[in-house]
């Protein structure tokens, strides 16, 4: 989830004592991180180079972790650099905000052809090929004729539904004007904003006849928009009083964005939290549906069973937690959490979502809260004890108390090869960074390269980005230019994969 472990820590590029700037990379660079993501609450953003792998949402818990201008940023400095795997993880883990990009809320924060290659990232993981590709819709949007005009006339839309005028909006006649094979994305676009035109009159026939002609055009090629549109379709259809129609457009939401999930790793905590609040009193989440959600869960060491909930939507809310954290919404992923921890009976399970909340605290820059519930979970002689106390470890070992904390690393490890994968390669990269702050350079580096394999395999290119990041700059610090060299040369490497 990349909320804790030394290997996921920037380097202070301004120390020059070993020991010294190694505890710098591990403090220092955590509360600019910290504080840098924590302003997540509708009040602006911070420097997008300082949060790479996103910001933290500590307001309205609707908030975001980027804007698409701040992902935009990151994103364009990416491929400059040509990180391209980095940029993939982050087209694949903000399909909402990637979206919105491609749409034009960017604020001309990238340029024409890195939208071009976002366009091409998102199709690789969630899109179509052909005729109704975003990279053909990309192309087709052309500065000088289509571009400013499918924009001008979004921008102009929005604006008349924000300022309620949906009839004058719907007289804009707009999806009319994008009959294009090649415009596929942008028919849906302008079908989904008068559908919501429509429902705002309270023109139920012609809000469903919108949704339902968006959902065809999209859920061949665009499973994201797809489950997103059936939930919409399934609200007019809710107002129009076709309740069977209704319970069959929530399902295939829920379906799609559920398939998608156990099949590509989808991450969209937004989508399950209206999919819970929109779901019809009489319909059950599907068996289908759960599973695939538990499957996932059970990958973060949340095993959720009959005899362990009072209520299913324990699982939703616990997805809704994991998905939020991955993405940096701390506080959502809090809330999440505690709802989960509310519905079930299991204490075990109940410490696992309170081991999650001590990380989503962690992601939020709140350690003092987190510590209180670690030192706790952690005095036990189990392997949840073990694990927690791993995290306090690391958080001593941000502070600079190296003792303590390799003594806490060296007395939970023991038990790692049984913890998540996620939480061991974490403890395993803290581990390495503090055998070098003792001077050990050979246990050191072989834990980091190690570490570093494990990302790999995981499909985590962000850490193990960083893994090389930290070898490289140790290297640089210790004056060993050639094994410098190598470690700069390996990060080009992995990202040009």
């Amino acid at each position: 989830m990349g909320v804790c472990g030394c290997s996921l820590f920037k380097v202070d590029p301004d120390k020059s004592n070993k020991s010294d700037f190694l505890k710098g990379t591990i403090s220092n660079s955590t509360n600019r991180d910290r504080s840098s993501s924590s302003s997540d609450s509708g009040t602006g953003s911070s420097e997008p180079s300082v949060r790479l792998a996103g910001g933290v949402s500590l307001g309205d818990t609707d908030n975001l972790a980027f804007t698409p201008a701040d992902l935009s940023l990151v994103l364009a400095e990416m491929i400059t650099e040509k990180k391209w795997n980095s940029a993939r993880y982050l087209v694949r883990l903000y399909p909402d905000i990637v979206t919105r990009i491609l749409m034009g809320d960017d604020g001309d924060s990238i340029s024409r052809q890195q939208i071009i290659d976002v366009a091409k990232l998102f199709d690789e993981q969630w899109g179509g090929d052909g005729q109704g590709s975003w990279l053909t819709f990309v192309q087709a949007m052309k500065p000088e004729d289509q571009a400013n005009a499918f924009a001008q006339s979004r921008n102009s839309f929005l604006k008349l539904l924000e300022r309620d005028e949906p009839a004058q909006a719907l007289g804009l006649h707009w999806s009319h004007s994008l009959e294009d094979p090649s415009l596929v994305i942008a028919r849906a676009e302008a079908l989904r904003l008068e559908g919501v035109a429509h429902m705002m009159m309270e023109h139920d026939r012609e809000s469903r006849d919108s949704f339902a002609q968006a959902m065809s055009l999209l859920k061949t090629n665009h499973p994201y928009q797809a489950s997103n549109m059936a939930l919409l379709l399934g609200e007019s259809q809710r107002h129009a009083g076709a309740l069977e129609e209704w319970k069959s457009s929530w399902e295939s939401a829920v379906d799609i964005q559920s398939w998608w999930l156990a099949q590509r790793g989808l991450q969209d905590p937004a989508f399950w939290k209206q999919a819970a609040f929109l779901r019809p009193a009489s319909v059950p989440w599907p068996d289908t549906v759960i599973g695939r959600l538990e499957n996932a869960l059970r990958d973060e060491n949340l095993d959720f069973g009959s005899s362990q909930t009072t209520d299913i939507e324990a699982v939703v809310w616990a997805t809704i937690g994991i998905q939020s954290l991955k993405r940096h919404e701390s506080q959502n992923a809090i809330l999440a959490f505690k709802k989960s921890e509310a519905l079930v009976s299991s204490r075990s399970l109940k410490e696992e979502l309170q081991m999650q909340q001590a990380l989503a605290m962690i992601d939020g820059g709140q350690q003092g809260p987190a510590s209180a519930i670690l030192l706790r979970l952690g005095s036990q002689s189990s392997l949840l004890g073990d694990r927690a106390k791993a995290i306090l470890a690391s958080l001593k070992l941000q502070n600079g108390g190296l003792a303590q904390g390799m003594n806490l690393l060296q007395s939970a490890i023991k038990t790692s090869g049984q913890w998540p994968t996620s939480e061991r390669l974490r403890a395993e990269a803290d581990y390495g960074l503090a055998y070098l702050m003792l001077g050990r350079e050979e246990k050191g580096i072989a834990l980091l390269n190690q570490v570093h394999a494990g990302f790999v395999q995981q499909n985590r290119y962000d850490h193990a980005s960083q893994c090389l990041a930290n070898i490289a700059t140790y290297y640089e610090k210790t004056d060993q230019p050639a094994q410098h060299r190598s470690a700069v040369a390996r990060m080009k490497e992995l990202e040009s994969n």
